[in-house]
């Protein structure tokens, strides 16, 4: 009985606590901008059609960098982190005048990457950046 009890409990704190979470606005956002991210990375890392993934970038981001530009970026990524194979979003932080989303992802090359990607206030994409992780190896092991 004492078990029946506490998963009823259980089950009725983590139903109010996902239906508050749900009913934000700030939910909404994160959810919309974790699927254009989600996209983006497909489209830019996984397809590797950077063309198509600068179209999928905010206004002000297709004035400021051109297909040559992101071109040439995506070949050396590619160049200095090898194939994509996979990432774990970490944080998301909201900010007076942009949203940050943050990922750790790995690559061929690259075991640990840390990626951070920038939204404005509509949810559009308006930048990347990706930064290896070098780990230290342990003096101790050798």
């Amino acid at each position: 009985m004492k078990k029946k009890i506490m998963a009823l409990c259980l089950g009725a704190m983590l139903s109010c606590s996902a239906v508050a979470m749900a009913v934000t606005p700030d939910a909404q956002a994160l959810s919309n901008e974790q699927e254009k991210a989600a996209a983006w990375m497909d489209v830019m890392l996984v397809k590797n059609k950077p063309v198509d993934a600068l179209k999928m970038m905010g206004s002000e981001a297709q004035k400021e960098i051109d297909a040559a530009k992101i071109t040439s970026t995506a070949q050396k990524m590619a160049n200095d982190l090898g194939k994509y194979k996979g990432a774990q979003f970490v944080a998301w932080t909201r900010f007076d005048q942009a949203d940050q989303m943050v990922y750790f992802m790995t690559f061929e090359k690259e075991p640990v990457v840390r990626c951070v990607l920038i939204f404005d206030k509509q949810g559009n994409l308006q930048n990347f950046g990706m930064n290896p992780i070098k780990q230290q190896e342990n003096k101790a092991q050798k």
